[in-house]
């Protein structure tokens, strides 16, 4: 920008000048882009293809846009014991899936042929369990526990969904004077998180309160208590509600 001959000029001209690409010019780029992706996989993969032959497997963790595991350390020890390297890689939103990590997809189809279809699963199951094992007083976010119900009576998240509003209205009456919705695409919202023990208790309940109208405000703790009581209590009784 202190170059002399930038001197006066509107942003306006910095925009156009830096932002406008014409089709032709788009072509180009993405062309020569794909060329340097089709090359760098066809030279990833005739390497994977030669360590493969010298009897050499290497697993990848990849970051990015996918899945990620907190178990990867104890992934590594199993891994190990097939004498199965360990490496990382990166995933990119922007190029196409079949043209990046390709020594990792040749490896992956590699470890798959040799020791079956699910054999990455099955260790990844018993990394996990290792390191919750290690890690027994640990408190979870709700998203890293098992994929079941942790309310009583429901076998599925879908039942889950169902009973826990079923059961909650039984107990629960808007106010008098509480000033409902007319608009069905705004609408209003309770949501709860706390912390679930071992012995069924709970503890660190924290409530939120979404009103459409400002008006019924008023009435937070009101829900609020109405909220925690039901996380509390099974029927009216200081029971464990949840699992």
């Amino acid at each position: 920008m202190k170059n002399k001959r930038f001197e006066g000029r509107s942003e306006s001209f910095f925009q156009k000048h830096s932002d406008t690409v014409t089709d032709k010019e788009l072509a180009e780029l993405i062309k020569e882009e794909r060329k340097f992706w089709d090359s760098a996989c066809t030279t990833e993969t005739a390497r994977a293809e030669s360590d493969i032959k010298k009897n050499k497997l290497v697993y990848f963790h990849y970051f990015g846009m996918v899945d990620h595991y907190r178990s990867n350390v104890e992934m590594n020890e199993l891994l190990k014991k097939y004498n199965i390297e360990v490496d990382s890689a990166l995933t990119y939103c922007t190029v196409p899936g079949n043209l990046q990590n390709c020594y990792g997809h040749v490896m992956s189809k590699e470890i798959d042929r040799k020791f079956g279809s699910k054999f990455i699963d099955s260790l990844r199951h018993i990394a996990e369990i290792e390191y919750v094992n290690k890690n027994l007083d640990m408190v979870y976010d709700f998203e890293e526990c098992d994929t079941i119900s942790r309310y009583p009576g429901s076998k599925s998240y879908t039942d889950f969904f169902k009973n826990y509003e079923k059961d909650f209205w039984k107990n629960v009456q808007y106010p008098e004077g509480f000033q409902y919705r007319k608009d069905k695409d705004l609408y209003s919202s309770i949501s709860a998180n706390f912390i679930l023990h071992k012995d069924g208790s709970v503890s660190d309940i924290n409530v939120s309160l979404r009103f459409q109208n400002k008006n019924n405000y008023k009435y937070s703790s009101y829900f609020i208590n109405k909220t925690k009581n039901f996380i509390k209590k099974q029927n009216g009784f200081l029971l464990p509600l949840w699992k």
